[in-house]
């Protein structure tokens, strides 16, 4: 049965279009799981923190500082 599967001399135009439409759809879902693992990836990285210079740096350090002390 395997065989008559692999030997596709024999193939009907109607065989050909299912196999070509299966494997459509298999690439098709691979693309899409492959989009949305990347897309669940990004979600899990932490957001972008803009380099700033370090004189703005410091500033905002010692007002976070301060704002936890004042709590």
């Amino acid at each position: 049965m395997l065989s008559n599967l692999i030997n596709t001399s024999g193939w009907t135009h109607e065989q050909w279009l299912a196999a070509c439409i299966l494997a459509f759809a298999v690439l098709s879902i691979a693309v899409v799981m492959h989009r949305m693992l990347k897309l669940f990836r990004m979600t899990k990285k932490s957001s972008y923190q803009p380099n700033l210079r370090p004189l703005r740096r410091r500033r905002l350090q010692a007002a976070d500082k301060s704002e936890q002390q004042d709590e």
